[in-house]
């Protein structure tokens, strides 16, 4: 694997200082795009209806830009509804939210970008603040694991659709 570089400030810290969750869920992967065009496909909310299958639906965002409802679909029927903030913006490198799932469950989901020798290195995390008891019961029966497979898709489909961008902006520079 690439080296990659580290961003001047600590990622972490931007995230959530010292948040120790219920849950943490994370998936990464290189991708063959600068850190600048990984940011931007994410700084614009509609494109992450490209990023998401039926598992993770983007559902809406708001006139804004900077929320958005997200639906999720899991095995046996269970369907939940996150309601999205943007919270973080750290150009290039970091670019998050909050996500409220009912009165009582609250996660951090961010994404990270490092520079690296090919492009870039993408992880997507969530840290689940707090949960209420059915949430709490789906995240231990298979709701980390489900979770973690949508995120690995998720990350998976932004290394495809931003790196086709990317080369199609390249292709239209270069000179005829």
């Amino acid at each position: 694997m690439a080296l990659r570089s580290t961003p001047s400030f600590d990622l972490r810290s931007a995230v959530v200082p010292d948040a120790h969750g219920v849950a943490t869920v994370s998936s990464a992967l290189p991708v063959r795009a600068t850190a600048n065009a990984v940011y931007d496909f994410l700084e614009r909310l509609p494109n992450h209806a490209l990023i998401t299958g039926d598992d993770l639906r983007l559902e809406g965002v708001a006139p804004d830009g900077m929320s958005a409802l997200i639906s999720m679909r899991g095995p046996l029927g269970v369907r939940r509804t996150a309601r999205t903030r943007v919270t973080t913006r750290h150009r290039p490198w970091a670019f998050g939210g909050t996500a409220a799932v009912g009165r009582r469950t609250v996660a951090y989901v961010h994404w990270a970008i490092e520079r690296a020798d090919a492009g870039s290195f993408v992880t997507l995390t969530a840290t689940i603040l707090r949960a209420g008891a059915l949430d709490r019961l789906l995240l231990t029966i298979g709701g980390r694991q489900w979770l973690a497979r949508s995120f690995d898709r998720a990350v998976a489909l932004l290394a495809v659709t931003v790196e086709r961008a990317d080369l199609a902006v390249a292709a239209d520079a270069s000179p005829r």
